[in-house]
């Protein structure tokens, strides 16, 4: 279906062209129709994205400053902004990971790999930032002389608890992402760090307790199973809540901080006489004690990446349960689907759709919507629908319904999304052709004003 009437066939010419990524061709074809005024508005754009995908930057915002001037509507402003991405908070020069919000949502913490770090037996460690949501103004947290990563803000917003890489713990001769990592915690503005959790065990996902006196992570200690653990916030009194029996991981504290939730291996579902992650996993929760441990997704298929919704009523996770690549196996090489249920397990829904490989789902402040990331377009390319094709962002209602693109994956793949603790702004991670990992932000509630477009064309190539 055209946005614009008019005469169609050297424009037609120019996407067919566009299409085939016979990019030269396509800005030929579109030129004429530009010279001879036809079809301007997606004239204009489709040579801007033709440049955009030869990495010519300055034609393609040449192209979508022209079109501006064209005052375009709504519809062509979100189109646009498929070129653009959003409003940019951290450059894309830099590959920037584990992006997360303070619980004011006014700034995101995130590790950002920079420079080679001098003397370090392993280069482009990752050091700890934080950027301010209005002002895109950055602040360096810890240094990258070690590998420091998957940050998350205490509740008061004052501290930092982060995983960082500090010794050849396995005698191999460097450091890497087989050592082990310890949990750190530190001052925001980079004082006070302390070593919360030694590194002689393999540790994964901290994260603080609502009233910040606790940090719950999973661990891997004398046994090739994880436990859930958790410990005081200054490195005292720590307990294990849940057996290494079985492998337990992704732990996260309810919003009231008295129960935990994490995904457990626990049947031979394929039957090689033996529990490991090739078998299905179901979804648990526990009192911060340990007691009163309730399975509330079964292992019937294979779950992980559990949350709790906002007020604590509702859990989301990822579902594996059809042969989507029609190889015989379901594994994780087929499409995930979203589904939410309340916190007994009943009242289950699927909120996406496994057509498409669906991943990284963030509930709104308000519990009433999901965005995530999805190979939603890529079909019209001829390319992989699955784990491995270009993601886009998406949204839809927390019942399921509304299903809508927040951001195309035609031009860019994203690799996160997370939706602000207080309004209607997300934040997404997204790369280019010959760029890293930006870290951008929209607010899903109003398109961009024209004189924000412009902004976006000007910020397309920084």
């Amino acid at each position: 279906m055209k946005l614009f009437g008019g005469k169609e066939k050297l424009l037609n010419e120019g996407k067919r062209y566009l299409n085939m990524q016979l990019l030269d061709e396509a800005i030929k074809q579109l030129a004429r129709s530009i010279e001879k005024k036809e079809n301007l508005p997606e004239a204009y754009y489709y040579s801007a994205a033709a440049s955009f995908l030869k990495t010519d930057m300055e034609s393609a915002k040449k192209y979508l400053h022209l079109l501006v001037g064209l005052n375009p509507d709504e519809n062509m402003k979100k189109i646009m902004c498929d070129l653009t991405g959003m409003r940019k908070l951290v450059s894309d020069k830099h590959r920037n990971s584990f992006p997360s919000f303070s619980r004011d949502g006014k700034k995101i913490v995130f590790a950002s790999s920079r420079r080679k770090a001098e003397g370090s037996m392993v280069g482009n460690n990752s050091a700890i930032y934080m950027v301010d949501v209005d002002t895109a103004e950055e602040a360096q947290v810890t240094g990258d002389e070690y590998d420091n990563y998957n940050p998350g803000f205490s509740p008061d917003g004052k501290k930092i608890v982060f995983l960082s890489r500090r010794r050849d713990t396995n005698d191999d001769g460097i450091i890497n992402n087989l050592d082990y990592p310890g949990v750190y915690t530190i001052n925001i503005d980079g004082t006070d760090e302390k070593c919360v959790v030694q590194d002689v065990f393999f540790n994964k996902y901290p994260s603080f307790s609502p009233d910040g006196r606790q940090i719950v992570f999973s661990s891997w200690r004398g046994s090739s199973n994880s436990g859930i653990y958790i410990i005081n916030s200054d490195g005292s009194r720590e307990n294990q809540i849940v057996t290494d029996a079985y492998d337990n991981t992704f732990p996260s504290f309810s919003p009231t901080g008295g129960r935990i939730l994490y995904t457990s291996w626990r049947h031979d579902t394929n039957g090689d006489g033996r529990i490991d992650f090739r078998d299905n996993s179901s979804i648990y929760t526990v009192d911060i004690d340990g007691k009163n441990e309730h399975q509330i997704v079964s292992h019937k298929y294979n779950n992980s990446f559990p949350m709790y919704s906002p007020d604590g009523l509702s859990i989301m996770f990822l579902s594996t349960r059809r042969d989507t690549n029609r190889d015989g196996k379901i594994n994780s090489l087929d499409n995930n689907n979203i589904f939410i249920c309340n916190v007994t397990g009943k009242g289950e829904k699927c909120v996406s759709s496994d057509k498409f490989y669906n991943k990284i789902p963030t509930f709104s402040h308000d519990g009433s919507k999901v965005a995530f990331l999805s190979g939603g377009s890529s079909k019209a390319r001829g390319e992989s629908k699955g784990f491995f094709s270009p993601k886009g962002v998406y949204m839809a209602d927390s019942n399921g319904k509304n299903r809508v693109q927040l951001l195309s994956d035609k031009y860019y793949g994203s690799n996160f999304v997370l939706f602000s603790p207080v309004d209607n702004r997300v934040v997404y991670m997204s790369f280019r052709k010959g760029t890293s990992r930006g870290i951008y932000i929209m607010d899903i509630s109003k398109p961009p004003s024209l004189e924000e477009v412009r902004g976006l064309i000007d910020n397309l190539s920084q």
